[in-house]
């Protein structure tokens, strides 16, 4: 399954994506995928809020296809098509959030995706809601959304007890 995910946001990455203009995503790539390897070492010994099935590659191969290509090259083509309008881009990332809870709502039905410690379908409408607009934040102004990230990361770690 998650083969035929990396097949196609790839795709959808050379369809969709800026290239002509890589080179002004690259640092929110890379944001996107640092923020979710610091989950991964945060949580890898025992506190998980969730987890990806692993059946035909093993834990560390699933979370290198995730956080190294599906999430990076979807923020890029988040990016690339983000409208100027204030009234398109609150239903651009409203098309976003919705899809990827969808995706979530899915891959946790059919057990690809596996909520521990508290974590929901909630909790995790609560993260897109916050991690879009700070994909836009971080392309815009890095350095406060480094700073806000932090925060927020920190608040994440009261919420679950992991403090």
């Amino acid at each position: 399954m998650h083969y035929l995910l990396v097949l196609f946001v790839i795709i959808l990455a050379f369809k969709k994506g800026d290239w002509k203009n890589w080179e002004n995503y690259y640092p929110t790539m890379l944001y996107v995928s640092l923020s979710s390897f610091v989950y991964e070492f945060i949580s890898h010994s025992h506190f998980h809020l969730w987890e990806l099935e692993k059946k035909l590659l093993n834990l560390m191969g699933v979370h290198f296809l995730h956080n190294l290509i599906i999430n990076p090259l979807l923020g890029f083509v988040f990016l690339s098509r983000y409208p100027s309008n204030s009234k398109s881009r609150f239903f651009y990332c409203a098309k976003w959030i919705v899809l990827f809870l969808a995706a979530e709502w899915i891959a946790h039905r059919i057990g690809i995706i596996t909520y521990y410690n508290g974590w929901n379908i909630g909790w995790s409408l609560l993260f897109v809601l916050i991690m879009f607009p700070m994909i836009r934040l971080h392309y815009l102004h890095k350095r406060i959304a480094l700073l806000l990230s932090v925060v927020i990361a920190t608040i994440y770690l009261f919420l679950f007890d992991y403090l």
